[in-house]
């Protein structure tokens, strides 16, 4: 018979394992976004290479906080 702390453990593993890899799946695709993002932002708004990588620095270092 399995003791109560790997029964816990399989049972959280198995709740948050899926959720955990849906918010990596979900944050993937939003580093994918600001990627195409640029190709377009950076000709209408008239920015250059370091501004948009400041930006985008900053929006991904607000992600981690």
């Amino acid at each position: 018979m399995e003791t109560m702390e790997a029964v816990v453990v399989r049972r959280l593993t198995w709740r948050l394992v899926p959720f955990l890899f849906l918010l990596y799946i979900v944050a993937y695709l939003d580093r994918i976004n600001v990627g195409f993002a640029a190709l377009q932002m950076q000709r209408q708004l008239n920015l250059t290479d370091a501004v948009y990588g400041l930006g985008a620095g900053m929006l991904d270092r607000k992600s981690v906080v």
